[in-house]
Protein backbone atom coordinates (compact mmCIF):
# COMPACT_ATOMS: atom_id res chain seq x y z
CA UNK A 1 0.00 0.00 0.00
CA UNK A 2 1.36 3.44 -0.92
CA UNK A 3 1.91 5.49 2.22
CA UNK A 4 0.08 8.85 2.46
CA UNK A 5 3.37 10.64 3.17
CA UNK A 6 4.37 10.06 -0.44
CA UNK A 7 1.04 11.15 -1.98
CA UNK A 8 1.81 14.83 -2.27
CA UNK A 9 -0.25 16.78 -4.81
CA UNK A 10 0.91 18.01 -8.22
CA UNK A 11 3.11 21.04 -7.81
CA UNK A 12 5.00 19.64 -4.80
CA UNK A 13 7.74 18.24 -7.01
CA UNK A 14 10.80 20.46 -6.93
CA UNK A 15 12.73 18.11 -9.22
CA UNK A 16 11.22 15.53 -11.56
CA UNK A 17 12.63 12.04 -11.24
CA UNK A 18 13.82 9.63 -13.92
CA UNK A 19 11.59 7.33 -15.94
CA UNK A 20 13.60 4.34 -14.68
CA UNK A 21 14.59 3.74 -11.09
CA UNK A 22 18.16 4.32 -9.95
CA UNK A 23 19.70 1.53 -7.90
CA UNK A 24 21.36 3.75 -5.32
CA UNK A 25 21.67 7.38 -4.28
CA UNK A 26 24.41 9.03 -2.20
CA UNK A 27 23.50 12.00 0.00
CA UNK A 28 26.02 14.30 1.71
CA UNK A 29 25.29 15.44 5.26
CA UNK A 30 27.34 18.57 5.97
CA UNK A 31 26.51 18.76 9.69
CA UNK A 32 27.11 16.30 12.49
CA UNK A 33 24.38 13.67 12.92
CA UNK A 34 23.75 11.90 16.23
CA UNK A 35 21.45 8.87 16.73
CA UNK A 36 20.58 10.13 20.22
CA UNK A 37 18.90 13.19 18.69
CA UNK A 38 16.46 11.13 16.60
CA UNK A 39 13.69 11.74 15.75
CA UNK A 40 13.96 15.45 16.74
CA UNK A 41 16.49 17.17 14.48
CA UNK A 42 18.85 19.89 15.69
CA UNK A 43 20.37 20.90 12.33
CA UNK A 44 19.63 20.75 8.60
CA UNK A 45 21.43 17.44 8.04
CA UNK A 46 19.55 15.69 10.83
CA UNK A 47 16.29 17.13 9.49
CA UNK A 48 17.03 15.77 6.01
CA UNK A 49 17.85 12.29 7.32
CA UNK A 50 15.17 12.05 10.01
CA UNK A 51 12.45 13.18 7.58
CA UNK A 52 13.03 9.94 5.67
CA UNK A 53 12.96 7.75 8.79
CA UNK A 54 10.20 9.05 11.06
CA UNK A 55 6.60 10.26 10.73
CA UNK A 56 4.24 12.68 12.43
CA UNK A 57 0.48 12.24 12.85
CA UNK A 58 -0.20 14.84 10.16
CA UNK A 59 1.81 16.62 7.48
CA UNK A 60 1.39 20.00 5.80
CA UNK A 61 1.95 19.72 2.07
CA UNK A 62 3.57 22.31 -0.18
CA UNK A 63 0.16 23.89 -0.85
CA UNK A 64 -0.29 24.57 2.89
CA UNK A 65 -2.93 21.83 3.27
CA UNK A 66 -3.03 19.33 6.12
CA UNK A 67 -2.76 15.69 5.00
CA UNK A 68 -2.65 12.29 6.72
CA UNK A 69 0.65 11.07 8.12
CA UNK A 70 0.57 8.34 10.76
CA UNK A 71 -3.06 9.30 11.35
CA UNK A 72 -5.49 8.44 8.58
CA UNK A 73 -8.30 10.56 10.04
CA UNK A 74 -9.10 12.98 12.85
CA UNK A 75 -12.13 14.67 14.35
CA UNK A 76 -12.84 17.55 16.71
CA UNK A 77 -14.58 16.95 20.01
CA UNK A 78 -15.55 19.05 23.02
CA UNK A 79 -15.70 22.19 20.85
CA UNK A 80 -12.07 21.78 19.86
CA UNK A 81 -10.61 21.11 23.31
CA UNK A 82 -10.06 17.51 22.24
CA UNK A 83 -8.89 16.11 18.90
CA UNK A 84 -9.17 12.39 18.25
CA UNK A 85 -6.74 10.77 15.81
CA UNK A 86 -7.11 7.33 14.27
CA UNK A 87 -3.84 5.75 13.17
CA UNK A 88 -3.38 4.01 9.83
CA UNK A 89 -4.03 0.31 10.07
CA UNK A 90 -0.88 -0.44 8.04
CA UNK A 91 1.46 1.76 10.13
CA UNK A 92 4.46 -0.36 11.10
CA UNK A 93 7.84 0.21 12.69
CA UNK A 94 10.85 -1.13 10.80
CA UNK A 95 10.78 -4.36 12.82
CA UNK A 96 7.24 -5.06 11.60
CA UNK A 97 5.42 -4.29 14.85
CA UNK A 98 2.32 -2.07 14.56
CA UNK A 99 2.52 1.58 15.56
CA UNK A 100 -0.03 1.99 18.34
CA UNK A 101 -1.54 4.98 20.10
CA UNK A 102 0.49 3.94 23.17
CA UNK A 103 3.67 4.26 21.07
CA UNK A 104 2.73 7.78 20.00
CA UNK A 105 1.97 8.87 23.57
CA UNK A 106 5.20 7.37 24.95
CA UNK A 107 7.26 8.98 22.18
CA UNK A 108 5.87 12.43 22.96
CA UNK A 109 6.35 11.95 26.69
CA UNK A 110 9.98 10.92 26.16
CA UNK A 111 10.52 14.08 24.11
CA UNK A 112 9.12 16.21 26.92
CA UNK A 113 11.38 14.50 29.47
CA UNK A 114 14.44 14.98 27.25
CA UNK A 115 13.71 18.70 26.88
CA UNK A 116 13.65 19.15 30.64
CA UNK A 117 16.84 17.09 31.07
CA UNK A 118 18.65 19.25 28.50
CA UNK A 119 17.34 22.46 30.12
CA UNK A 120 16.04 23.42 26.68
CA UNK A 121 13.23 25.60 28.00
CA UNK A 122 9.59 24.66 27.61
CA UNK A 123 9.07 21.35 25.82
CA UNK A 124 7.14 21.17 22.55
CA UNK A 125 4.35 19.22 24.30
CA UNK A 126 3.67 22.14 26.66
CA UNK A 127 4.39 24.83 24.04
CA UNK A 128 1.65 23.38 21.84
CA UNK A 129 -0.80 23.79 24.71
CA UNK A 130 -1.40 20.05 25.18
CA UNK A 131 -3.06 19.30 28.50
CA UNK A 132 -3.17 15.50 28.42
CA UNK A 133 -3.34 12.39 26.26
CA UNK A 134 -5.76 9.48 26.43
CA UNK A 135 -5.41 6.21 24.53
CA UNK A 136 -8.74 4.94 23.24
CA UNK A 137 -7.46 1.66 21.81
CA UNK A 138 -4.52 0.51 19.72
CA UNK A 139 -5.31 2.96 16.93
CA UNK A 140 -7.08 5.84 18.70
CA UNK A 141 -5.35 8.72 20.47
CA UNK A 142 -7.25 11.56 22.15
CA UNK A 143 -5.23 14.77 22.49
CA UNK A 144 -6.65 17.27 25.00
CA UNK A 145 -5.63 20.92 24.70
CA UNK A 146 -5.79 23.72 27.23
CA UNK A 147 -7.72 25.86 24.76
CA UNK A 148 -10.05 25.29 21.83
CA UNK A 149 -8.80 24.68 18.29
CA UNK A 150 -11.29 25.12 15.45
CA UNK A 151 -8.94 23.41 13.00
CA UNK A 152 -6.61 20.48 13.49
CA UNK A 153 -3.59 21.78 15.45
CA UNK A 154 -0.69 22.15 13.05
CA UNK A 155 1.81 21.96 15.88
CA UNK A 156 1.47 18.19 15.59
CA UNK A 157 3.11 18.31 12.15
CA UNK A 158 6.37 19.60 13.64
CA UNK A 159 9.37 17.29 13.79
CA UNK A 160 9.21 17.60 17.59
CA UNK A 161 6.13 15.34 17.35
CA UNK A 162 7.74 12.69 15.15
CA UNK A 163 7.16 9.20 16.52
CA UNK A 164 9.93 6.75 17.39
CA UNK A 165 10.39 3.72 19.63
CA UNK A 166 13.63 2.77 21.42
CA UNK A 167 15.53 -0.12 19.88
CA UNK A 168 17.42 -2.61 22.04
CA UNK A 169 19.56 -3.60 19.06
CA UNK A 170 20.71 -0.18 17.86
CA UNK A 171 21.44 3.37 18.97
CA UNK A 172 18.91 4.45 16.35
CA UNK A 173 15.29 4.41 17.54
CA UNK A 174 12.81 2.57 15.34
CA UNK A 175 10.73 4.65 12.95
CA UNK A 176 7.81 4.11 10.58
CA UNK A 177 8.96 6.33 7.71
CA UNK A 178 9.53 5.32 4.10
CA UNK A 179 13.12 4.27 4.80
CA UNK A 180 14.71 2.10 7.49
CA UNK A 181 18.31 2.11 8.68
CA UNK A 182 20.29 -0.98 7.71
CA UNK A 183 23.78 0.02 8.82
CA UNK A 184 25.37 2.98 10.58
CA UNK A 185 29.15 2.95 10.69
CA UNK A 186 31.70 5.38 12.12
CA UNK A 187 34.87 5.88 10.07
CA UNK A 188 38.19 7.52 10.85
CA UNK A 189 39.53 7.77 7.29
CA UNK A 190 38.20 8.66 3.87
CA UNK A 191 35.59 11.27 3.05
CA UNK A 192 32.91 10.03 5.46
CA UNK A 193 32.93 10.39 9.24
CA UNK A 194 29.82 8.22 9.34
CA UNK A 195 27.98 6.23 6.67
CA UNK A 196 24.28 5.54 7.21
CA UNK A 197 22.72 3.13 4.74
CA UNK A 198 18.93 3.04 4.44
CA UNK A 199 16.62 0.78 2.45
CA UNK A 200 12.99 1.27 1.42
CA UNK A 201 10.95 0.20 4.44
CA UNK A 202 8.00 -1.37 2.65
CA UNK A 203 9.32 -2.61 -0.67
CA UNK A 204 8.43 0.59 -2.49
CA UNK A 205 10.26 1.39 -5.70
CA UNK A 206 12.87 3.59 -4.13
CA UNK A 207 16.67 3.36 -4.20
CA UNK A 208 19.05 2.24 -1.51
CA UNK A 209 20.37 5.50 -0.09
CA UNK A 210 23.73 6.13 1.56
CA UNK A 211 23.90 9.20 3.79
CA UNK A 212 27.52 10.30 4.28
CA UNK A 213 28.32 12.58 7.21
CA UNK A 214 31.10 14.69 5.72
CA UNK A 215 31.17 17.94 7.66
CA UNK A 216 34.97 18.32 7.56
CA UNK A 217 35.38 18.33 3.77
CA UNK A 218 35.03 20.94 0.99
CA UNK A 219 31.58 20.35 -0.45
CA UNK A 220 32.74 21.15 -3.98
CA UNK A 221 35.12 18.20 -3.85
CA UNK A 222 32.25 16.00 -2.70
CA UNK A 223 30.20 16.87 -5.78
CA UNK A 224 33.03 15.68 -8.00
CA UNK A 225 33.38 12.56 -5.86
CA UNK A 226 30.00 11.02 -6.61
CA UNK A 227 27.57 12.78 -4.28
CA UNK A 228 24.04 12.84 -5.75
CA UNK A 229 22.20 15.09 -3.26
CA UNK A 230 23.34 17.88 -0.95
CA UNK A 231 21.71 20.73 0.99
CA UNK A 232 23.78 23.84 1.59
CA UNK A 233 23.82 27.59 2.16
CA UNK A 234 27.39 28.02 0.88
CA UNK A 235 27.30 30.42 -2.10
CA UNK A 236 30.58 29.04 -3.49
CA UNK A 237 29.17 25.51 -3.58
CA UNK A 238 25.88 26.70 -5.10
CA UNK A 239 27.72 28.65 -7.80
CA UNK A 240 29.97 25.67 -8.51
CA UNK A 241 27.03 23.26 -8.86
CA UNK A 242 25.12 25.71 -11.06
CA UNK A 243 28.03 25.77 -13.49
CA UNK A 244 28.01 21.96 -13.84
CA UNK A 245 25.41 20.52 -16.26
CA UNK A 246 25.26 17.23 -14.35
CA UNK A 247 23.68 18.98 -11.36
CA UNK A 248 20.44 20.84 -10.78
CA UNK A 249 20.25 23.47 -8.04
CA UNK A 250 16.87 24.32 -6.49
CA UNK A 251 16.24 26.98 -3.82
CA UNK A 252 14.00 25.88 -0.95
CA UNK A 253 11.47 28.16 0.81
CA UNK A 254 12.73 31.04 2.92
CA UNK A 255 12.75 29.11 6.18
CA UNK A 256 14.79 31.10 8.73
CA UNK A 257 14.64 34.66 10.00
CA UNK A 258 17.60 36.14 11.84
CA UNK A 259 16.59 38.56 14.58
CA UNK A 260 18.37 40.82 17.04
CA UNK A 261 17.20 40.58 20.65
CA UNK A 262 18.37 43.43 22.88
CA UNK A 263 17.98 43.51 26.65
CA UNK A 264 18.20 47.32 26.65
CA UNK A 265 15.43 47.55 24.05
CA UNK A 266 13.12 45.32 26.08
CA UNK A 267 13.72 47.34 29.24
CA UNK A 268 12.83 50.56 27.41
CA UNK A 269 9.68 48.92 25.97
CA UNK A 270 8.57 48.02 29.50
CA UNK A 271 8.87 51.68 30.48
CA UNK A 272 6.88 52.84 27.46
CA UNK A 273 9.81 54.35 25.61
CA UNK A 274 9.82 55.07 21.88
CA UNK A 275 12.08 52.95 19.74
CA UNK A 276 12.85 52.60 16.06
CA UNK A 277 13.72 49.60 13.94
CA UNK A 278 15.98 49.05 10.98
CA UNK A 279 14.73 50.11 7.56
CA UNK A 280 13.99 47.73 4.67
CA UNK A 281 16.94 49.30 2.84
CA UNK A 282 19.35 48.52 5.69
CA UNK A 283 17.94 45.00 5.93
CA UNK A 284 18.63 44.46 2.22
CA UNK A 285 22.17 45.80 2.66
CA UNK A 286 22.81 43.38 5.50
CA UNK A 287 21.59 40.52 3.33
CA UNK A 288 23.71 41.62 0.38
CA UNK A 289 26.90 42.76 2.07
CA UNK A 290 27.15 40.89 5.38
CA UNK A 291 25.76 37.41 4.78
CA UNK A 292 27.73 34.78 2.89
CA UNK A 293 24.75 32.71 1.77
CA UNK A 294 21.38 33.08 0.09
CA UNK A 295 19.73 35.87 2.06
CA UNK A 296 17.26 38.68 1.48
CA UNK A 297 16.15 41.63 3.52
CA UNK A 298 13.41 40.82 6.00
CA UNK A 299 9.98 40.82 4.34
CA UNK A 300 6.86 41.42 6.45
CA UNK A 301 4.41 40.21 7.56
CA UNK A 302 5.73 37.80 10.14
CA UNK A 303 4.12 35.23 12.40
CA UNK A 304 5.05 37.16 15.55
CA UNK A 305 2.87 40.14 14.61
CA UNK A 306 -0.32 40.45 16.72
CA UNK A 307 0.31 37.21 18.61
CA UNK A 308 -1.04 38.78 21.78
CA UNK A 309 -4.52 38.79 20.22
CA UNK A 310 -4.22 35.27 18.79
CA UNK A 311 -2.57 33.18 21.50
CA UNK A 312 -3.35 32.18 25.06
CA UNK A 313 -0.80 32.12 27.86
CA UNK A 314 2.29 33.05 25.85
CA UNK A 315 4.24 33.44 29.08
CA UNK A 316 2.86 30.33 30.78
CA UNK A 317 6.34 28.90 31.42
CA UNK A 318 7.45 32.06 33.27
CA UNK A 319 6.37 33.47 36.61
CA UNK A 320 4.16 36.55 36.80
CA UNK A 321 7.30 38.63 37.33
CA UNK A 322 9.82 37.96 34.55
CA UNK A 323 13.49 38.39 35.45
CA UNK A 324 15.04 41.82 34.98
CA UNK A 325 17.80 41.27 32.42
CA UNK A 326 21.32 41.97 33.63
CA UNK A 327 22.58 43.07 30.21
CA UNK A 328 21.53 46.76 30.29
CA UNK A 329 23.00 47.27 33.76
CA UNK A 330 26.33 45.48 33.39
CA UNK A 331 29.27 47.39 34.88
CA UNK A 332 31.72 45.60 32.60
CA UNK A 333 33.75 47.65 30.13
CA UNK A 334 32.64 45.26 27.39
CA UNK A 335 29.06 44.57 26.36
CA UNK A 336 28.63 41.51 24.21
CA UNK A 337 26.39 40.73 21.26
CA UNK A 338 26.36 36.94 21.47
CA UNK A 339 25.80 34.42 18.69
CA UNK A 340 26.22 30.68 18.22
CA UNK A 341 29.84 30.13 17.17
CA UNK A 342 28.68 27.36 14.81
CA UNK A 343 26.39 29.75 12.90
CA UNK A 344 28.38 31.75 10.30
CA UNK A 345 25.37 33.85 9.29
CA UNK A 346 24.79 34.98 12.88
CA UNK A 347 28.50 35.79 13.14
CA UNK A 348 28.47 37.87 9.96
CA UNK A 349 25.44 39.85 11.11
CA UNK A 350 26.78 40.47 14.61
CA UNK A 351 30.12 41.71 13.31
CA UNK A 352 28.49 44.01 10.74
CA UNK A 353 26.13 45.52 13.33
CA UNK A 354 29.03 46.22 15.70
CA UNK A 355 30.95 47.87 12.84
CA UNK A 356 27.98 50.02 11.83
CA UNK A 357 27.31 51.03 15.43
CA UNK A 358 30.88 52.32 15.74
CA UNK A 359 30.33 54.70 12.81
CA UNK A 360 29.62 58.38 13.45
CA UNK A 361 25.79 58.69 13.36
CA UNK A 362 26.02 62.23 11.99
CA UNK A 363 27.38 60.87 8.71
CA UNK A 364 25.80 57.40 8.66
CA UNK A 365 22.00 56.94 8.53
CA UNK A 366 22.52 53.23 9.22
CA UNK A 367 24.35 54.04 12.46
CA UNK A 368 21.56 56.43 13.50
CA UNK A 369 18.92 53.77 12.82
CA UNK A 370 20.76 51.13 14.86
CA UNK A 371 21.30 53.53 17.77
CA UNK A 372 17.59 54.43 17.79
CA UNK A 373 16.57 50.75 17.64
CA UNK A 374 18.96 49.53 20.35
CA UNK A 375 19.60 51.86 23.29
CA UNK A 376 23.28 51.87 24.18
CA UNK A 377 24.45 50.71 20.76
CA UNK A 378 26.25 53.59 19.11
CA UNK A 379 29.56 55.38 18.70
CA UNK A 380 28.90 57.35 21.89
CA UNK A 381 28.72 54.08 23.86
CA UNK A 382 31.92 52.17 23.01
CA UNK A 383 32.83 48.74 24.29
CA UNK A 384 30.29 46.66 22.33
CA UNK A 385 31.78 43.51 20.80
CA UNK A 386 30.48 40.52 18.83
CA UNK A 387 31.38 37.19 20.40
CA UNK A 388 30.65 33.62 19.37
CA UNK A 389 29.94 31.11 22.14
CA UNK A 390 28.83 27.51 22.37
CA UNK A 391 25.16 26.67 22.06
CA UNK A 392 25.02 25.87 25.78
CA UNK A 393 26.64 29.19 26.74
CA UNK A 394 24.29 31.07 24.44
CA UNK A 395 21.19 29.42 25.93
CA UNK A 396 22.43 30.03 29.48
CA UNK A 397 22.98 33.75 28.86
CA UNK A 398 19.80 34.15 26.81
CA UNK A 399 17.61 32.67 29.54
CA UNK A 400 17.96 35.63 31.92
CA UNK A 401 19.37 38.26 29.57
CA UNK A 402 22.85 38.24 31.07
CA UNK A 403 24.39 39.97 28.05
CA UNK A 404 23.67 43.10 26.05
CA UNK A 405 22.16 41.53 22.91
CA UNK A 406 21.83 38.34 20.87
CA UNK A 407 21.63 37.30 17.22
CA UNK A 408 19.51 34.17 16.82
CA UNK A 409 17.59 32.47 14.04
CA UNK A 410 13.94 31.47 14.31
CA UNK A 411 11.64 29.61 11.89
CA UNK A 412 10.01 31.70 9.18
CA UNK A 413 7.17 29.18 8.76
CA UNK A 414 6.56 27.53 12.13
CA UNK A 415 3.75 24.95 12.28
CA UNK A 416 2.19 26.84 15.20
CA UNK A 417 3.18 30.50 15.80
CA UNK A 418 1.79 30.45 19.34
CA UNK A 419 3.86 27.39 20.24
CA UNK A 420 6.96 28.96 18.68
CA UNK A 421 6.46 32.15 20.69
CA UNK A 422 6.06 30.16 23.92
CA UNK A 423 9.33 28.33 23.22
CA UNK A 424 11.14 31.60 22.54
CA UNK A 425 9.82 33.23 25.71
CA UNK A 426 10.76 30.19 27.80
CA UNK A 427 14.30 30.40 26.37
CA UNK A 428 14.51 34.18 26.96
CA UNK A 429 12.33 34.74 30.01
CA UNK A 430 12.94 38.50 30.07
CA UNK A 431 10.63 38.62 27.02
CA UNK A 432 7.67 37.43 29.13
CA UNK A 433 4.52 39.47 29.74
CA UNK A 434 5.28 42.12 27.13
CA UNK A 435 1.74 41.96 25.76
CA UNK A 436 1.38 43.91 22.52
CA UNK A 437 5.06 44.88 22.70
CA UNK A 438 6.28 41.31 22.17
CA UNK A 439 6.53 41.80 18.41
CA UNK A 440 8.46 45.05 18.96
CA UNK A 441 11.07 43.20 21.01
CA UNK A 442 12.24 41.32 17.92
CA UNK A 443 14.31 43.27 15.41
CA UNK A 444 14.19 41.23 12.18
CA UNK A 445 17.38 41.45 10.14
CA UNK A 446 17.34 39.03 7.19
CA UNK A 447 15.61 35.94 5.82
CA UNK A 448 17.67 32.95 4.65
CA UNK A 449 17.08 29.71 2.80
CA UNK A 450 18.83 26.50 1.84
CA UNK A 451 19.51 25.17 -1.64
CA UNK A 452 19.31 21.53 -2.65
CA UNK A 453 21.80 20.26 -5.22
CA UNK A 454 20.88 17.03 -7.00
CA UNK A 455 22.24 14.91 -9.82
CA UNK A 456 20.19 15.78 -12.90
CA UNK A 457 17.92 13.03 -14.16
CA UNK A 458 18.83 10.57 -11.41
CA UNK A 459 16.47 11.37 -8.55
CA UNK A 460 13.20 13.17 -7.94
CA UNK A 461 12.52 15.46 -5.01
CA UNK A 462 9.28 16.54 -3.37
CA UNK A 463 8.91 19.16 -0.65
CA UNK A 464 6.41 19.98 2.07
CA UNK A 465 5.31 23.41 3.35
CA UNK A 466 8.33 23.77 5.61
CA UNK A 467 10.87 22.94 2.90
CA UNK A 468 11.59 19.39 4.08
CA UNK A 469 12.53 17.29 1.07
CA UNK A 470 11.89 13.63 0.34
CA UNK A 471 13.77 11.56 -2.24
CA UNK A 472 11.66 9.68 -4.77
CA UNK A 473 13.16 7.25 -7.26
CA UNK A 474 10.52 7.42 -9.98
CA UNK A 475 8.31 10.47 -10.44
CA UNK A 476 5.08 10.21 -12.45
CA UNK A 477 5.89 11.94 -15.70
CA UNK A 478 3.70 14.66 -17.18
CA UNK A 479 2.16 15.72 -13.85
Amino acid sequence: MTKPLWMLPPGCEILLGPAEAADSITVALLDAVEPEHAPRARNASEQLLFHHLYETLIIVNCLDKVQPGLAESWRREERGRCWTFELREDARFWDGTPVTAHDVARSWERAADESMTLNAGIDSYSAAGIDSLAVGGDRVLNVYFKHMHRKVPRALSASAFAVAKPSWASRWPLGSGPYRIVTSERRFAGIAKRTITVHPAYGAERPVVRFLETSMYDARDLLEGGIDVMITTDPAVIEYATSRPQFTTVPLPWDRAYVLLSTSRVEKLRWGGKLGTISPDLSERLARDAVRGDARGYRPPSWWDDLHNECYELSAAVSDFPPVPEGPYSLSDLRRILYDSNDPIARDLAERIVALAATDPTVSPEARAIAFAVPGLGSDAPGVIAEGVTEGELLSSLLNGSDFAYIISIPRRPPDPCAEARKLISSAQWLANLGDDFSKALIPLVDTRLHVIAASGKIGLIADWYGNILLVNVMPQGR
